[in-house]
């Protein structure tokens, strides 16, 4: 009967729950701004431009003022656990600077709790007043080299392919798996694509043949492009390309400038964040994108676009979302100034304030770190020479990618040492879900440290313990005291300094994004007073971990050469 009451609604034999009179719309399906009004009914828009006949008595009547109305925005990519909160506390957050949709990739929680963690975001989704939608993990674990505390395969997915909101696959990282024809991951592809459902990729660096063999699997984005040239060659052979800016990973400053000068369309380009930490997330969402897009050139309405409508489109939801339409959910922005995208108010399903509720979650989700106590000497690196040489990760400030290198360290006892004069740290990686009690160790360059050492159990996308140090007994008390807080962040120099626990799932807070923003900001403090002058530290040191992204990461399984796809000896 909804559909029956939507139409006439539209008609006016149902009258409007509210109309917002003398509204400029930005109307992002013929790129204009039009003058007129905008009839809501039971959440949905039933009309726009002159709505006079679908007004009745009890209807509520707000005058803008000539003010400027956008669609609610749409995070196109995004792990709301890079914020270290839960999902009902992102939307608390990101609700306030106007994102009323968001197509999360929880592949996080899934690899620590698999598929009862895809569950439980679904349940806490269906609380919550914005639009959530889901990418199915698609790579639990992302690669065989690390190990996970879950395996999820079509078996599992398939219960999950026919669920509302359920928009398709999440980023297929494991591309080698996909370019050998892998059986397993087709039929998962295959599964997704029947069902007419979208498949999202991830392939940094992919161009030429590769990239053709890859995209010919019905893999339809990507947001993980180095460079602009490379993001323009898959734009060209058909990709949508999401353009991100989260708090490590960014394009737009490099990207859009090109694409203007170019005179490329943008209607194959939307926004995402991917990743935000508390700090970035509190300061805004996807209006930061938003004005950032317009500062670089873009036309504001056009970059209204970037996060509304072409998004909606690509994922096909457009028939619910992304756009000031009749039938579409009445998700507003109204604007205080349109170049300088200020948000003065916003409409969630036809409401001006939604309320959401706190919820309780199970307890097995705060008992998820599991393995021994760790000694200094089991983070050792052993050679019997006097000297080692030793590959060593290179990290790039505010980029996913790594480079590598080849140094000679001094030993003591067989022990390789790090040597902090040339800034080459010790890192190590601990299997942490009660599997394996693997442990894989090595050096790293660019953390910056001159004391002391970092761990965390936040570490992409298996979510073991990382570690980095310029000692081991430091190490070892960072590794501890996480164990001891069953998931975290901890600085120790000499003893532990401080921490900030993390007990859901041993990457999330149960506390809200400005509590933990806090805690956080004391551990940037130490961290940096200790030596690392890393923009993100925390969020940088997440993805050395990550064996999808070039080009050299640890695992608790060891040092991986992600170009080679193998563990390679990380002394020699």
């Amino acid at each position: 009967m909804f559909l029956r009451e939507k139409i006439f609604a539209g008609r006016g034999e149902i009258k409007a729950d509210l109309v917002l009179e003398n509204c400029r719309i930005v109307n992002v399906n013929t790129k204009e701004i039009t003058k007129g009004d905008i009839a809501i009914s039971s959440g949905f828009i039933a009309g726009a431009g002159d709505v006079d006949e679908l007004k009745g008595d009890r209807t509520k009547v707000l005058d803008i003022k000539n003010a400027h109305v956008c669609p609610g925005l749409i995070d196109g990519h995004v792990h709301f656990e890079s914020s270290m909160v839960t999902l009902t506390q992102f939307v608390k957050q990101s609700l306030l600077h106007g994102t009323t949709g968001m197509v999360i990739d929880m592949h996080e929680i899934a690899n620590i709790l698999g598929v009862k963690g895809i569950k439980l975001v679904l349940n806490e989704a269906k609380t919550l007043p914005v639009d959530v939608f889901l990418m199915l993990p698609s790579c639990v674990p992302s690669s065989p080299l690390e190990t996970s505390g879950a395996k999820l395969g079509l078996k599992e997915l398939k219960k999950f392919l026919d669920t509302k909101n359920v928009l398709g696959l999440g980023e297929v990282m494991d591309y080698p798996s996909v370019l050998r024809g892998d059986p397993e991951k087709l039929h998962m592809i295959e599964a997704a694509l029947e069902r007419k459902l979208v498949v999202d990729g991830h392939c940094p660096g992919m161009r030429g043949k590769q990239l053709f063999g890859y995209m010919s699997a019905g893999i339809s984005s990507d947001h993980e492009s180095v460079t602009y040239e490379e993001a323009l060659e898959k734009a060209r052979l058909g990709m949508k390309i999401i353009l991100r800016e989260g708090s490590a990973a960014k394009c737009l400053t490099d990207f859009i400038p090109k694409l203007l000068h170019d005179g490329i369309s943008l209607e194959n380009f939307f926004l995402a964040t991917d990743d935000k930490n508390p700090a970035d997330l509190i300061k805004g969402h996807m209006d930061v994108l938003v004005r950032e897009a317009i500062r670089l050139g873009i036309d504001p309405v056009e970059s209204i676009s970037m996060a509304t409508i072409n998004t909606a489109r690509h994922y096909r939801i457009d028939g619910l979302v992304g756009s000031i339409s009749i039938g579409r959910r009445a998700n507003l922005l109204i604007l205080d100034d349109l170049q300088t995208f200020r948000i003065k108010m916003c409409i969630i399903r036809g409401e001006m304030k939604k309320e959401i509720k706190e919820i309780e979650y199970p307890q097995y989700v705060f008992r998820t770190v599991r393995y021994k106590k760790i000694h200094p000497g089991d983070l050792k690196l052993m050679s019997g020479k006097k000297s080692a040489s030793a590959h060593v990760i290179e990290i790039m400030p505010g980029r996913l990618v790594t480079g590598k290198s080849i140094e000679e360290l001094k030993t003591d006892d067989g022990a390789v040492l790090p040597d902090i004069d040339r800034d080459i740290l010790a890192i190590a990686v601990i299997e942490r879900h009660g599997k394996t009690g693997s442990i894989g160790r090595g050096f790293v360059r660019g953390f910056g440290l001159k004391e002391g050492a970092a761990g965390q159990s936040i570490a992409h996308d298996a979510h073991n313990i990382v570690l980095i140090g310029s000692n081991f007994d430091d190490m070892a008390l960072c590794a501890n005291r996480i164990r001891e807080l069953q998931g975290g962040i901890v600085a120790a120099k000499d003893g532990v300094m401080s921490s900030l626990q993390l007990p859901f799932a041993g990457i999330l807070s149960t506390e809200s994004a400005h509590e933990v923003d806090k805690k956080l900001k004391e551990m940037h403090g130490l961290i940096r007073k200790m030596g690392c002058n890393l923009d993100a530290p925390f969020m940088q040191m997440s993805f050395l971990s990550l064996p999808v992204i070039p080009s050299l990461k640890i695992t608790d399984k060891g040092l991986v050469d992600v170009e080679a796809i193998r563990i390679i000896e990380p002394v020699f």
